[in-house]
């Protein structure tokens, strides 16, 4: 009778008891579950950060091809902008819609590295040369790596064209001076001093070409970053134009400064800021026969500066605009060649202010002048939007 009450008695201790520690192995697991879910995530979001920015198109595939996640550069190469990965999760198949590169990544050993090259679309500009890389990640996920060929191929294209454009102006006033020093002994000492003119003169043009190639390099070179400091842009200003008006003047230009505060001041790269004054400022006069060329530079609201610098020459051609910030790119090469031209400038110009975070426009017709107008942020480290690319109007 003792033995059958003791045991009444315990049954709610055993229960209490047997409840907690199932309560507690249960917590444990949740907790643990939780934790293995958040590293999942953070895994994700730290896999995200590392290949956002990225040219390449990266993919990564779950299990059955499910797609994770794609960079912005997967998306804008398989067409797939409009896909949203944040509420399900979209088969490789369904979110290319490329039958040859679900065909490619379904074929070989999941556990190894596969590297193709697959061709869609017809013939022509609208087919597409991809290289993937399939590559396996832990847990029987993979990732793709998808890089455009045909992008591959344009740059390759640009930078032997850009070779071969260097090659030749730079052989052209190097083969005047030969020539000039070659003929510096036959003539008569009276025409002496012509030739040896002309060679100078060559000699001037190639040294400014060299110039402007190597600004041209640092400016598009990745590792290069400009040094913004305080500078009192009216001290800048004052000797840009006094660089440039003995050129106006020889061509009976006038050329003015309008500058709203005087005292105004901003926080970018000394040489980068002068460089890209120099060059609109000169581009201007070069191409202006009769008038004026205008500096205007004010303060924005946002604290930022525009600078704007107009012309009264013959205009820029609607069928050329687009073309003028390209390496080597002259309008009139004629005029541009006998002005001592590079066809650098303006390139240099766009890619100055790419790197300093500002942008320019272009407004212009034919008979009516031109206006280059360049906006350049308050703060180096906030660029504005669209910083170096070109606006025409």
């Amino acid at each position: 009778m003792l033995l059958a009450t003791l045991s009444w008695w315990s049954l709610p201790i055993a229960a209490a008891v047997g409840g907690g520690v199932v309560f507690y192995f249960f917590h444990r697991s949740y907790r643990q579950g939780r934790r293995r879910w958040y590293k999942k995530i953070l895994e994700l979001e730290t896999f995200q950060e590392a290949v956002q920015y990225l040219e390449e198109g990266v993919l990564l595939l779950g299990r059955r091809n499910q797609v994770l996640y794609a960079n912005p550069a997967a998306k804008t190469l398989l067409g797939a902008e409009d896909q949203d990965l944040s509420r399900q999760y979209a088969t490789l198949s369904k979110f290319a819609g490329s039958p040859a590169l679900t065909a490619a990544v379904a074929y070989g050993n999941p556990e190894e590295t596969v590297r193709r090259v697959i061709t869609e679309g017809p013939t022509g500009a609208e087919h597409r040369v991809i290289q993937l890389t399939l590559l396996p990640a832990r847990k029987n996920h993979r990732v793709l790596l998808l890089q455009d060929m045909l992008a591959v191929e344009k740059l390759d294209r640009k930078r032997r064209d850009f070779v071969a454009n260097a090659s030749h102006e730079l052989q052209t006033p190097i083969s005047v001076i030969i020539g000039m020093l070659d003929l510096a002994e036959t003539v008569s000492d009276e025409d002496r001093p012509n030739l040896l003119e002309r060679a100078r003169h060559n000699a001037e043009a190639l040294a400014q070409l060299t110039r402007d190639l190597l600004t041209l390099a640092k400016a598009q070179d990745p590792d290069w970053k400009p040094s913004p400091e305080t500078l009192l842009l009216k001290e800048a200003v004052d000797r840009v134009i006094d660089t440039c008006r003995p050129k106006a003047e020889e061509k009976g230009l006038d050329l003015s400064l309008l500058m709203v505060p005087e005292d105004l001041k901003l926080m970018v790269d000394p040489l980068s800021f002068e460089t890209v004054l120099v060059n609109l400022v000169v581009n201007a006069v070069t191409y202006t026969e009769v008038g004026q060329v205008e500096v205007h530079i004010q303060q924005e609201n946002t604290g930022g500066v525009v600078l704007e610098v107009k012309d009264t020459g013959p205009g820029i051609d609607p069928e050329i605009q687009a073309r003028i910030f390209e390496r080597f790119f002259r309008g009139d090469p004629a005029r541009s060649r006998a002005s001592g031209g590079t066809g650098l400038g303006l390139s240099i110009v766009r890619n100055l202010l790419g790197r300093m975070g500002g942008r320019i426009s272009v407004f212009s017709r034919p008979g009516f002048g031109t206006r280059f107008r360049v906006e350049l942020p308050a703060n180096p480290a906030r660029p504005l939007p669209g910083a170096g690319q070109t606006d025409f109007s």
